[in-house]
């Protein structure tokens, strides 16, 4: 596909014809002059049946191989064009007597600039081999060393440069106990890093003609719906993959869930967002679930389908899959671990995280995501396949929004943060990086591309949260790119020399508590189910130990922190949630409410009502006629279908909604209820009403 060269932004190559018996071919390096900077770019010359042909990479802009066209050599004069480009883009020079230099004038649109190349000698190019070779070696025995140093259990590493693989190895274990070594074809969890995959699958709708980035997502999902009207009109494809939702995480709704993929899209518009469409990048894996759905509401295929044959199946990715469940099957699987206070590491189990598989399930190998790295540094082409269009893939590497530049005095050396479409980018030193990490329980990942360099790498590591392979990676950029070396491990971990483990361990802080207090009801009062129509069901069972909290797939104790207060905790996950009792004027505990999302309010969980009380047979038992004193009128419960009504004469009829025990509250009569009593063996004898002017007892005729 041809690219589009504007004047003085995309820049041209030069050829050379050859005088006599001089030998011109090569590569020749060098740059383009323009005011303020240098245009990098190289030259490849060869001789084809006695005619010069060559073609031009420009690292900056991504291109390679753009073919020089009407290449005339006369003495050590030497000229081309470059049809691609627009303006009459054209160079013409001269070489030295040694065919060691080429100095001209590049021309476009009627201005002039110098252009200089120097031949690369096959002295030099074997230096430059050896030198990338002693980096990779080096590098080899930095990864194992930081594997150690971090206590990270395995680790997986690879490298790719100018189109080949330069590493590809595995350190340390997939699994401590066992001692199974890690290998290029060990699986891990990539996590997040699977978002780029994601955006990539819009990408080939979009080549498609099926899919238009700037169109309403509610174009395509009719029942597409948020909590923001505004919001669910105007949010696009674009908008679902870079962030810019208003909604804060919500990362509960799905972490440790059982809901499908279609039940979290349905519950979406439950969930409060904070910040106004666009205005503000704040990371949310729930929009990227909704672009994997979005995928599969297009092509009529799962997302995960649609990755498989369009993406791993043209890429040779053979060893990846989509679920934990494939992955425990698997001969050469890496076990998750969490290390804790630096000094041991615990097992995890593997996490399910298949409904948002769009946000982070791929699990993947070096081999398998080196492929991957190579198609994104090869303009979305492998071999003679073209799986993304150029154009697409430069689109998913533009920056949409803006980041806040945390650490930036730190690290003065990375600059520019922002985020593309599934893609993180800044600049180290200069140079422009994207890339996206990944973190689920017991896994980090890392998959790094500096494009104007045609380098990539990926590390993949069985440590929950491990900074190995970030650390790793700025490293291999300095020694790959042959930078001004930086100490990055002293940089994240410490200033000094000074060994981890005499540095004083960091306390995490327990939050405000009053002391001296107790709950204000008995434990039986807190149990119940609550529900939330965004995150589902909170169980509350009281057992011989006391409270726990059952919540998605986590059980957890409760522990009284004061009043109506209560926490729960699991260290090994690094979870901890409040959860705040409320109680309504008859002291009845009605609902909790918890910081589930640091950037958002408090979710309310209203206490559901038993489920018997929706059951027409237990139903049944209670309706007929009550009466409250001798000569009145009784008050007649009816039942029809899963709903009891109150009649009494001269007065509407009432309609009976489920609260608690054996209570029902009157629907719009805010403070009245009614309690049936129930004898031995469970059967009704009279009913109370209770009022906000007193409770009035009546008895069950018979």
């Amino acid at each position: 596909m041809k690219k589009v060269f504007f004047l003085f932004i995309a820049f041209l190559v030069s050829t050379s014809a050859v005088t006599g018996q001089t030998d011109y071919s090569g590569r020749w390096k060098g740059a383009i002059e323009l005011p303020g900077m240098n245009l990098e770019l190289s030259i490849d010359l060869s001789k084809v049946d006695g005619q010069w042909v060559g073609d031009l990479d420009i690292p900056v802009q991504n291109t390679q191989d753009m073919k020089l066209a009407d290449l005339k050599v006369e003495g050590l004069k030497m000229s081309f064009k470059l049809p691609e480009v627009p303006a009459n883009a054209s160079f013409s020079g001269n070489f030295d007597e040694k065919a060691e230099k080429l100095d001209g004038t590049f021309t476009q649109g009627g201005q002039s600039f110098p252009m200089k190349l120097t031949r690369e000698s096959a002295a030099q190019k074997i230096a430059e081999e050896k030198r990338l070779q002693d980096a990779v070696a080096a590098l080899r025995q930095l990864a194992d060393s930081l594997r150690q140093k971090r206590l990270t259990p395995g680790l997986g590493f690879g490298i790719v440069k100018d189109g080949k693989v330069m590493l590809a190895e595995g350190f340390g274990y997939r699994d401590l106990d066992k001692k199974w070594p890690v290998t290029p074809n060990t699986q891990f969890a990539i996590g997040s890093s699977s978002k780029a995959f994601t955006a990539a699958c819009l990408a080939i709708l979009a080549d498609k003609g099926q899919l238009d980035w700037e169109k309403p997502v509610v174009t395509y999902l009719p029942d597409f719906k948020l909590y923001d009207d505004f919001a669910t009109r105007e949010i696009t494809p674009v908008d679902l993959v870079c962030h810019r939702s208003g909604l804060p995480r919500h990362d509960l709704v799905w972490y440790g869930s059982t809901f499908s993929r279609k039940e979290i899209f349905d519950r979406l518009r439950y969930l409060p967002p904070n910040k106004s469409l666009r205005t503000t990048w704040q990371y949310n894996n729930l929009m990227f679930m909704t672009a994997g759905y979005l995928t599969e509401r297009i092509s009529g295929n799962t997302w995960e389908e649609f990755v498989k044959t369009r993406i791993f199946q043209p890429l040779g990715m053979n060893t990846s899959n989509f679920s934990v469940k494939d992955m425990a099957l698997s001969k050469d699987a890496a076990t998750g671990y969490r290390t804790k206070d630096q000094k041991e590491n615990i097992r995890l189990e593997y996490r399910n995280i298949d409904a948002v598989g769009p946000a982070g399930s791929i699990n993947s190998t070096v081999n398998d995501m080196l492929q991957w790295v190579k198609l994104h540094l090869n303009e979305g082409k492998t071999g003679d396949n073209q799986v993304i269009s150029a154009a697409e893939i430069t689109r998913l590497h533009t920056p949409q929004m803006l980041m806040n530049a945390l650490g930036a005095a730190k690290n003065p050396e990375l600059t520019d943060p922002s985020y593309a479409m599934g893609w993180f980018v800044h600049r180290h030193k200069g140079l422009r990086v994207v890339e996206h990490g990944g973190n689920i329980d017991g896994f980090s990942a890392l998959v790094y591309l500096v494009p104007e360099k045609d380098f990539g790498l990926v590390i993949l590591a069985n440590q929950d949260g491990a900074g190995v392979p970030t650390v790793l990676a700025r490293y291999a950029t300095d020694m790959i790119l042959n930078l001004e070396p930086t100490d990055w491990y002293a940089r994240t971990y410490s200033e000094g020399e000074q060994k981890e483990e005499e540095k004083k361990e960091d306390k995490k802080p327990e939050p405000k508590r009053i002391a001296g207090t107790r709950p204000g009801h008995a434990p039986e009062a807190y149990a119940g189910e609550y529900e939330h129509p965004g995150y589902g069901i909170i169980e509350i069972r009281q057992d011989a130990k006391g409270l726990r909290m059952i919540f998605n797939t986590f059980d957890l104790p409760m522990e009284h922190w004061h009043y109506d207060v209560y926490r729960v905790e699991d260290k090994t996950l690094d979870i901890s949630m409040m959860l705040n009792f409320q109680t309504d004027q008859n002291g009845v505990v009605y609902q909790l409410s918890s910081v589930l999302d640091p950037l958002s309010a408090d979710m309310v969980f209203k206490k559901t009502a038993p489920r018997r009380l929706s059951d027409p047979v237990f139903l049944k038992t209670l309706s007929g006629n009550y009466k409250l004193d001798e000569g009145d009128s009784p008050v007649t419960f009816e039942l029809r279908n899963t709903t009891l009504y109150a009649k009494l004469a001269g007065q509407p009829t009432y309609t009976l909604e489920p609260f608690q025990g054996t209570e029902f509250k009157l629907k719009d009569l805010n403070g009245y209820s009614v309690e049936f009593h129930l004898d031995d063996k469970g059967k009704a004898t009279g009913v109370s009403f209770i009022q906000p002017e007193g409770v009035f007892r009546a008895k069950r005729e018979e």
